[in-house]
């Protein structure tokens, strides 16, 4: 995979630093998409980075820029300073950089760089949707559990007709077990509440 086409959006806290790496990637076949010193950017700006990468250089890293610039971009990040402290370093991968370089920005080698940086984007990415998911299922299975012990007890169904009866409707309603047994347990939260009022 060349990584030379991609869309860089090079943020920096040195006036004359930016400039400088903006001319080197661009003579290194980088597509820079803007460049911008952290001291004058507006929110504008974030929202307006058509970008691929972001690529940031700071002297100091500090973490709620960092943070700032991660949450609101969801790009993969690459951090390149010469601040080798451990707690910076672990402050900024909490923050959610992608890649944490302690040398300078070598254009030659950037390529490299942030192809692993995007895979590891990617990869994060990928945990993160599986996790979210996995939650979802799990409070699906504990709500159809709940459901269906409500079912049994109300209607003296045994375990499995209570699973066909709930799977019936909510097929029939075009939306998920989850869902339905959610709405049973709403509903019957509403009516245990009517009738204590």
């Amino acid at each position: 995979m060349s990584t030379s086409k991609l869309k860089i959006a090079l943020i920096d806290d040195d006036e004359f630093r930016a400039s400088y790496l903006q001319h080197c990637l661009t003579e290194h076949d980088f597509e820079v998409v803007a460049c911008l010193l952290i001291k004058d950017i507006q929110p504008q700006d974030l929202q307006a980075l058509y970008a691929d990468v972001i690529l940031l250089d700071m002297d100091h890293p500090q973490r709620d820029i960092i943070e700032a610039f991660v949450n609101h971009c969801n790009l993969p990040t690459v951090l390149f300073t010469k601040n080798n402290n451990r707690d910076t370093i672990k402050h900024a991968i909490q923050a959610g950089v992608t890649a944490y370089i302690v040398d300078g920005v070598d254009p030659a080698r950037l390529d490299t760089v942030l192809e692993i940086a995007i895979e590891q984007y990617k990869k994060h990415q990928q945990l993160e949707s599986d996790l979210k998911e996995t939650k979802l299922r799990l409070a699906d299975r504990k709500d159809i559990e709940k459901a269906k012990n409500m079912m049994m007890q109300l209607q003296q169904l045994s375990e499995e007709e209570a699973f066909r009866l709930l799977r019936k409707n909510a097929m029939n309603a075009r939306i998920s077990m989850g869902d339905l047994a959610r709405q049973l347990i709403q509903a019957q939260q509403l009516l245990n509440q009517t009738f204590k009022d």
